[in-house]
């Protein structure tokens, strides 16, 4: 069976870290989009904390980070630029994984390698690139590495906690980067179009049910600080 490419519409940060740590793939690498400063507090922005509750003992790194910290199955790096994704995708593309070195379990080869790449759009919106000719950039990176790495491929862009009812996958943009010289009369120079219908020519889009999954399961675990990792 050949790699899959989805995106994951739906669901939160904590819920998309838990079904990465869940995943049966032997290895996985998790690229966050942001700092981990940045992440760690987006993160724990999504619990709603009760005042006086000690932050760094909320469940949700009991449940997440810290099963997420102590995996050895599971790399986490950081790109807070666009310029940091394609570099730590290049990397990543050149370290395919033979079949040889795969494990098996009560009978069959695990899973292939998984890479996640958790808010990739976000990395875009304050940039030039925010755009149909640069998220089509992105994706065909993204696509590229996965195959020459011979790795599963998911992406998750974790609604605003805010607006939760607001897909950034429905997002209108512009056909072209805003650094390119079009005559207004061009059609490009007016035309939007939606994030979705850029993305649905490398992913496969999944309504993930995170519930009927399981995967948000109370989980005892210590807690654990993320790793600094970084491309």
């Amino acid at each position: 069976m050949g790699s899959t490419r989805q995106i994951y519409s739906t669901g939160s940060t904590p819920e998309f870290l838990q079904s990465i740590i869940q995943h049966d793939s032997f290895s996985t690498t998790l690229i966050v989009c942001s700092t981990r400063d940045q992440f760690l507090t987006r993160l724990l922005a999504t619990t709603h904390p009760t005042r006086g509750e000690v932050a760094g003992h909320h469940p949700i790194y009991d449940k997440t980070i810290g099963l997420l910290s102590r995996s050895t199955r599971v790399r986490v790096l950081f790109c807070p630029t666009l310029e940091n994704l394609r570099a730590c995708l290049s990397v990543v593309g050149s370290q395919r994984v033979h079949p040889q070195d795969k494990k098996e379990i009560h009978g069959q080869i695990e899973a292939r390698p998984l890479l996640a790449v958790l808010d990739s759009l976000s990395l875009h919106a304050p940039t030039t690139e925010f755009s149909a000719q640069g998220l089509s950039r992105t994706f065909a990176a993204l696509a590229e590495t996965s195959f020459k790495a011979d790795m599963n491929l998911v992406l998750c862009e974790c609604q605003d906690s805010t607006s939760p009812e607001v897909s950034p996958w429905n997002a209108q943009v512009p056909m072209l980067n805003s650094t390119v010289r079009v005559s207004e009369e061009t059609a490009l120079f007016r035309r939007t179009v939606p994030v979705k219908r850029v993305a649905e020519r490398w992913f496969e889009f999944i309504e993930k049910d995170y519930a009927a999954a399981g995967i948000m399961d109370d989980a005892q675990e210590p807690i654990h600080k993320l790793p600094k990792s970084r491309p």
